[in-house]
């Protein structure tokens, strides 16, 4: 079976080699792809009057009225069958309720009531409603890692219990600091959750605690939102607000039945590698209520057309995709979001304009996804209330992060999964003009960072459509705020970008739309192909 797909896949590289030297046009295009462009978008777009453009803000929508006034600019055409720019999505919005939600702490030195958002937060994308009863126990990290030696459960009964977790950095040199130990601490809540734990308070660092006194802040009461009504590529059944609660360390030290001074001499000695001692609690019983409110809303695609100059082939398509929508802000602090993912955005202005130089055959559709960061909420509703039918669509080429790292190297992700033609077009036109290194690192979805499910070229694929996710990789800015615009390689992202646009011509200039020949489940596009379990199939294919 692999020989024959092989010997596809190098004569379509050759022909693809034979067939796609620029014209004139073409040189123009590319020529036109500009860092000074992409710079004057990137740093409007990310800057801190944005507020991080989470989903959904008034900040997001001027987003998407930008990126609309642009594509219209740029000579893009509507394509929703209202004749505007926007694909609005419905929305279920919630925000905590601050008069229903409550800690109770009663005991035989206490009995007081903490209240949101002074005393402690709620966090979390989409949350359901929660109440629970119990005594206090104290687990320390919250670790179990008995063969590292560190077990913070040992002979603990968290069954029925309130359990309380430190979140504290270890020293750098600890066992538990290695990158493949940092899911340790992704699982924390859940673990003391299946162990039992009627809830999981969370006890913020010093860091964050210092901070709070200082600037007087509270924690955050945002709006979050799932897709109403549309099915998702990740289920929209709300998580438990139980699992997700922080609190301060005023807080903490009266559920503990500790002073402040005792508590923080506990993060000091983490803070050195050594693992706290147990407390001898009292009988301290909590209460807690978490409530929500609930509306409706809306965000919004923006999506441009540009139609191809074959007078059939122009009923097929390529697609390009970004997503706008950023994570907002997080008490004082902006996440600006400016590689993840304005980088992306304004790439696709540049190849806006660089396909209004020569148009391919097919025709064009551009994509400015929202609600990524929320779980692919943009193009999960996008592919599913498509105003074009799926099994038209050739390829989705997604850009997200695009102008960090290497600066002569960029991640593919998904290219090699349903289509040779896609990933052997990606080559050719790298070897023959961006030379880039093309990084194959991500692609396997069962790498314990599961990148391949993280963006949006993945809703796409599930339909069946080749997709790939052009991927700069991750920093230390990822999804924090210092990911700002005077960061960015303008060049890299010109390379990239320069790729995606040759890319994008010789898909949509070849005769027949992508085959789908690299799984055997898959050779028709279309929502049938969604009843497949994705990571299942995908997973096994890999090993």
């Amino acid at each position: 079976m692999k020989k024959p797909i092989f010997i596809s896949r190098f004569l379509f590289m050759l022909l693809l080699i034979s067939l796609t030297i620029p014209t004139t046009a073409q040189e123009k295009g590319l020529e036109s792809i500009q860092a000074e462009d992409m710079k004057f978008h990137l740093k409007f777009l990310s800057a801190d009057e944005f507020r991080g453009r989470n989903t959904p803000s008034l900040e997001l929508k001027i987003a998407s009225r930008y990126i609309a006034l642009m594509a219209e600019h740029i000579g893009l055409q509507p394509l929703m069958p209202d004749g505007s720019y926007y694909q609005p999505i419905p929305l279920e919005v919630t925000k905590v309720s601050e008069a229903k939600t409550h800690i109770r702490l009663t005991g035989s030195l206490s009995d007081r009531t903490y209240y949101f958002p002074q005393a402690f937060g709620v966090r979390g994308r989409y949350l359901a409603p929660g109440s629970a009863s119990g005594e206090v126990v104290f687990l320390g990290l919250g670790i179990h890692a008995p063969e590292l030696g560190w077990d913070d459960y040992e002979d603990k009964d968290l069954k029925g219990k309130i359990a309380v977790i430190l979140d504290v950095q270890l020293p750098e040199n600890h066992v538990l600091k290695p990158q493949e130990n940092h899911r340790l601490f992704r699982v924390r809540n859940r673990l003391a959750r299946q162990k039992g734990a009627e809830a999981v308070l969370n006890v913020i660092d010093i860091e964050r605690e210092n901070k709070f006194i200082q600037k007087g802040l509270y924690f955050d009461n945002p709006e979050r939102c799932r897709l109403k009504d549309t099915e998702t590529v990740y289920p929209s059944t709300p998580s438990s607000a139980l699992n997700q609660i922080e609190i301060r360390h005023e807080t903490a030290a009266a559920l503990l039945g500790i002073s402040q001074a005792e508590l923080r001499s506990m993060y000091d000695k983490i803070k050195q590698g050594t693992q706290p001692v147990s407390i001898n609690l009292e009988k301290n019983h909590l209460d807690i209520d978490i409530a929500f409110s609930i509306r409706s809303g809306h965000t919004y695609n923006v999506v441009g057309y540009l139609e191809g100059t074959d007078p059939i082939l122009k009923n097929e398509f390529v697609l390009f995709g970004s997503h706008h929508d950023g994570i907002g802000m997080r008490e004082d602090i902006i996440f600006n979001g400016a590689d993840d993912n304005i980088s992306g955005v304004v790439a696709m202005f540049e190849l806006a304009e660089a396909m209004q130089i020569e148009r391919p055959r097919r025709s064009v559709i551009f994509v400015w996804h929202t609600g990524e960061e929320k779980g692919l909420y943009g193009a999960s509703y996008f592919v599913a209330h498509s105003p074009v039918p799926v099994k038209s669509m050739s390829a989705e080429l997604n850009m997200d992060m695009l102008c960090r790292n290497d600066p002569n190297s960029i991640y593919l992700i998904g290219s090699n999964k349903l289509s040779s033609e896609l990933d052997a077009a990606i080559q050719a036109m790298n070897d023959r003009y961006t030379h880039l290194n093309l990084d194959y690192k991500y692609e396997d979805p069962s790498h314990p960072d599961r990148f391949f499910f993280r963006s949006d070229q993945y809703p796409y694929i599930r339909y069946g459509v080749p997709g790939v996710w052009f991927f700069c990789g991750t920093t230390e800015d990822y999804h924090r705020g210092t990911d700002t615009a005077e960061k960015a390689d303008y060049q890299k992202m010109v390379k990239v970008t320069k790729l995606v646009y040759l890319t994008a011509m010789a898909i949509g200039n070849q005769d027949q739309i992508l085959k789908l020949d690299l799984h055997p489940e898959i050779t028709t596009r279309g929502e049938h192909n969604t009843k497949i379990n994705w990571r299942k199939a995908l997973e096994t294919r890999n090993r």
